[in-house]
Formats: structure tokens, sequence, C-alpha cells
């Protein structure tokens, strides 16, 4: 067994140290990321987040793997990683791995998270719906939170300029980043400042309405603050791989059945967040209706347990980040950064997007189309 980078306390339990192995009962989900910044989701390098998932044990993925390398004459690194395949002919092996009837076809996923609109989402969930929830406004009922976010992130540049908008993200960044529990970074009041100069310049009608609703919000964003860092409540942390992971648990468990997840190890992802995750993802949240809140999925529908592993004992987090890599690549060509690799993929990579992505709309078609970046 290869050593972890992780030690402590806070990293025992949950580490999958053998072979994953599927059973008729429970299957195997293994995810990768990439382009993974934290919390530090403004002005990176990769505006998106990739994360591949593959529907493998380690048992299949070890003979994928193996065909892998015979087909790109490959007797080493002894770990693959996306960056082996970004040109030549083992691009051309990778692109055959996720063509139709390829060794991974029907087993893999894609899910993105544009990491501004997640925050414009934050903007929303953890300011504006608290406060209409005072009122007795759900938010969430008619999809509405997200129709908001999706007029904030689609129209704010128009309404304010860009630099105007980008100043918004950034500003919520430091506010919501677990650095700021004291204020020290961005304090309640340069918050409510940008916002009020945002208000004063905004002319778009939706988007002045939003920031007006928005300026009401000070008392939630001193709560807010109270609670950074609070270990308690992790779902505050700004943190899109700790969003995203319950909802690709959900999404593949009602693909496939029962499952457990294997995640490449991360600092963040300790025990007690991969509790936290596991919790989440074997859960049904109703926002609205007679069975709104939280109702526990049944056995055979849910996720059993989310776990952590090194990547090189564990040849389906391999193929998991060949996934992610090619998410990446294609993300980076829909945003106007286009590479050998993006325009070989893309075409196989587009079918493989989770509708459900973290993105400012629900056509992962659009995927496909590369543009100047905004």
């Amino acid at each position: 067994m290869s050593a972890s980078s992780l030690s402590g306390p806070d990293y025992v339990r949950n580490t999958q140290a053998g072979a994953t192995q599927d059973s008729p009962a429970l299957r195997w989900v293994a995810a990768d990321e990439s382009g993974w910044d934290g919390e530090q989701l403004y002005n990176r390098a990769d505006r998106y987040l990739s994360i591949g998932s593959v529907a493998v044990d380690d048992g299949t993925a070890g003979e994928i793997v193996g065909q892998l390398r015979r087909d790109a004459r490959m007797s080493q690194p002894p770990e693959l990683k996306f960056t082996h395949f970004r040109d030549g002919n083992r691009l051309e092996v990778l692109a055959g791995l996720l063509s139709p009837g390829g060794g991974l076809a029907a087993r893999a996923h894609v899910y993105l998270v544009d990491k501004h609109y997640f925050v414009t989402g934050k903007i929303i969930d953890l300011l504006l719906e608290e406060e209409a929830g005072t009122r007795g406004i759900n938010l969430h009922e008619g999809d509405r939170a997200r129709q908001i976010a999706w007029t904030l992130f689609n129209e704010g540049p128009r309404a304010l300029g860009t630099d105007g908008f980008n100043r918004i993200i950034a500003t919520m960044v430091g506010f919501a980043s677990g650095r700021n529990h004291d204020g020290s970074v961005v304090s309640v009041d340069a918050l409510f400042e940008e916002l009020r100069l945002a208000f004063g310049r905004a002319h778009r009608r939706q988007v002045s309405q939003i920031l007006q609703d928005l300026l009401q919000t000070r008392e939630h964003a001193e709560f807010l603050l109270g609670v950074l860092g609070n270990t308690d409540e992790p779902a505050l942390a700004l943190e899109p791989l700790i969003a995203a992971l319950p909802l690709i648990g959900t999404l593949w468990s009602d693909e496939i059945g029962a499952l457990n997840m294997l995640v490449d190890e991360q600092k963040v992802l300790t025990d007690e967040m991969l509790d936290h995750i596991g919790t989440f993802a074997a859960m049904d949240v109703q926002f609205s209706g007679p069975r709104m809140g939280t109702h526990r999925r049944p056995p055979d529908r849910a996720v059993h347990s989310v776990v952590r592993g090194v990547s090189r004992d564990h040849p389906s987090i391999q193929l998991a980040d060949l996934i992610a890599g090619a998410g990446q690549v294609t993300a980076r060509r829909h945003a106007g950064s286009p590479s050998p690799a993006g325009e070989r993929l893309y075409p196989l990579v587009v079918p493989l997007i989770s509708p459900e992505s973290l993105v400012p709309h629900d056509e992962p078609e659009r995927f496909a189309v590369s543009t100047e970046p905004g």
C-alpha cells in the first residue's frame, strides 16, 4: 500500500486501503477533480472545477488501465494521469476509451462547477434566501432561488459592467471565506458598501431589484460572519468540491442503485467532512410540497459510505482523473482557451456532462461551443 500524504487523527476512519470490489447489491463509484482551488474561487487559472467520476471497481479499472498502457505503449509512470494523454497517439487512445463502445461507455460522468456562478449562488443562498425565509417566503419553491442566481449571473455583467460584477464576486469570496471569521478580510460594512455602489450603477431592472433585496440582508450577513470557520457548520464553507460530491453521489445512486464512493485524498476531506458528505448524499431534499424537508433514501438507491484513497493504489481513481482532465480541457475550450486535447475530446465529453452541474444553465450541449473569456 502506498503511503498517504495525509496523517493525523482527522484522516483515520474513512480511508480505503484495499481494492474496491462491486457486489450485486452494492457498487463502487470513484471520483477525482481538476481545477480545484478550495475557497479561492476568483481570478484563478481555471474558471471551472471539473469532477470526473466512474462507476467501476478497482478490479475492472485495473483491466482498463492495463489495456490503456498497452495501447499507449506505456510501461511508466506507475500512476496514470490525464497529463500523460494530452497529445499524439496517447490522446487517441484516451479518445477511444471515451468513445461509444469504449472501456468507459455508460460508466463515466463529468460534473462541472463554474466558480463565479457558484459564488453567485452562495450570495443568494446565504443572504437572500435567509432573509426571505424570515418573511415566510421559500425561494426554492418553483426553483426561484436558482432563477434569481441565473439572472444575477447572466445579467449582472451587462448591468454593472464586467469589472463591477467581478468586484461583487471577489468581495463575496473574501467575505464568505473561512479566513474571514473575524471580518478582517472583508467586513460586513465593506460587503454592503460594494452592494450599495453596485445598486447605484445598475441599469437593468431585474438586477437592481436583486441588489435592492440583498441590501436588506445585513442582519443575516452579520450572523454568517459569526459562524464562519465553525466546524459544526461545514455546509457554510465556500468549497465547491464539498458542495458537489454529495450531488454526484446522489446522481449515481439514481442511475445504478446502492453504492459506495471512493474519492482521491484531499486535505479538506477529513473524516468528519466525508461523514458530512456521505450523510447528504444519502438524503433526498424536497424544497416544497407536502413532503418538504429531508428524507433518507431507501437503502437500495442510497450512498452507503464515502471514503478516501491514494490514487496510486486505486486504478479507479486514476480513471476518474482522466475523466476530470478531459472535462477540464473541454471547459477551457468553452471559456476560450483551446488545446489539441480539448479539440479532440470535447465531442466525446459533452455528452458526459451532467445537466445538474453547477453552471448558469441546464444545457450541457452549450459546452460544445467555444467562447471568449467573460
